[in-house]
């Protein structure tokens, strides 16, 4: 099971983070988890709490995608070792790994979804892992 190889723990980036419970090589397939779609006349209420922290955009007309399941754990880097892929034929999301991530290495993602945005505005401050 793709689960096995990750473990929800305290990170030294904020709270709480995703990491290898064993080595984990580039391009492998993580885990791949549900996604719950929320219609964009919703958004209005979703934005009002934490959970709108762990949405994606999903359409042009504002619906927005939850990530069910520990993938939604992974924190963000500039330099991310892992991607989260939405699959929008399959409602799902993937998890890859963009290079070997050692065991006991935490997880990451780029929360700037599109390419070339890598100057785009976060709505927190990044914080070193290390």
């Amino acid at each position: 099971m793709l689960e096995e190889k990750v473990q929800v723990r305290t990170s030294a980036r904020d709270g709480r983070g995703l990491f290898a419970t064993e080595r984990i090589a580039a391009d492998t397939l993580v885990m791949e988890a549900p996604l719950l779609l929320i219609p964009g006349e919703q958004r209005a209420a979703l934005q009002a709490t934490l959970v709108d922290d762990y949405v994606y955009e999903w359409d042009e007309h504002g619906t927005a995608a939850l990530v069910l399941g520990v993938s939604s754990m992974c924190n963000h880097d500039d330099d991310p070792n892992a991607f989260l892929w939405l699959v929008p034929d399959g409602l799902v999301a993937q998890l890859f790994a963009l290079r070997d991530i050692d065991e006991g290495e935490e997880i990451t993602v780029s929360y700037r979804a599109e390419e070339g945005s890598e100057d785009a505005p976060l709505w927190f401050e990044v914080r070193d892992g290390g």
